[in-house]
């Protein structure tokens, strides 16, 4: 059955499909504290058969932050308590399933994502913002050289987002250069060896000849 725009529903539905207060998360919250909420959430993932899982779950390379954001939503959801205070319980879960991960020798990470990368992708963003101004502004002044050329060239490769380690791979597949003609040099010349203008042997000279009175 198609779906069209108009059996879609309408901004404002959700309130008149329930009554006020229906909802878990509509209701006062059963914990109001984040003390509260740290001894719920410690008792419960205390549990053996719990924390098999969680270790499980570390083990297999899933982050512990989203672990921690999904049980607290979930309360959320639940109407365990607060927003707010799932927010504030948060670092306590994840600094508590770190603490038994370390305890077991287990291998983990807070985040799937990399910091270092970020930087280095904001950084590159920032480099293509100037190196594009700095080119659009030597067009409309005509100014183009070759030190505008080298900046396109420049930008262009930051507009392809390689890595470090595509750096290698791009340069692969890079055609090679055109051979180019280079002159020989000789090899320099060893200590102690004169100079190859000195070195040329010596021509016999001439003898010049001799009158018949000189000949004795």
């Amino acid at each position: 059955m198609a779906v069209t725009q108009f059996g879609a529903p309408i901004p404002g539905n959700s309130l008149f499909t329930h009554a006020p207060g229906e909802r878990p998360w509509e209701r006062p919250s059963r914990l109001n504290t984040v003390e509260e909420a740290t001894q719920f959430y410690i008792t419960k993932l205390a549990r053996e058969e719990i924390l098999d899982d969680m270790m499980t779950a570390l083990v297999a390379g899933i982050a512990i932050n989203p672990i921690a954001e999904a049980l607290t939503l979930s309360q959320v959801m639940r109407g365990t308590h607060t927003l707010d205070v799932a927010i504030l319980v948060k670092p306590v879960i994840m600094e508590f399933l770190a603490a038994v991960a370390d305890a077991n020798e287990i291998d983990y990470k807070f985040t799937n994502k990399d910091a270092q990368a970020e930087i280095d992708q904001k950084e590159r963003d920032r480099m293509q913002v100037v190196l594009i101004g700095a080119l659009s502004k030597a067009q409309e002044e005509g100014t183009e050289d070759a030190g505008t050329e080298l900046l396109g060239e420049i930008s262009d490769f930051l507009a392809q987002d390689v890595g470090r380690e595509g750096v290698t791979e791009v340069a692969q597949d890079m055609p090679p250069p055109e051979a180019e003609e280079l002159e020989q040099v000789s090899e320099p010349p060893k200590e102690g060896a004169e100079p190859e203008e000195l070195q040329e042997e010596p021509q016999e000279q001439a003898t010049p000849e001799m009158g018949l009175m000189a000949r004795g």
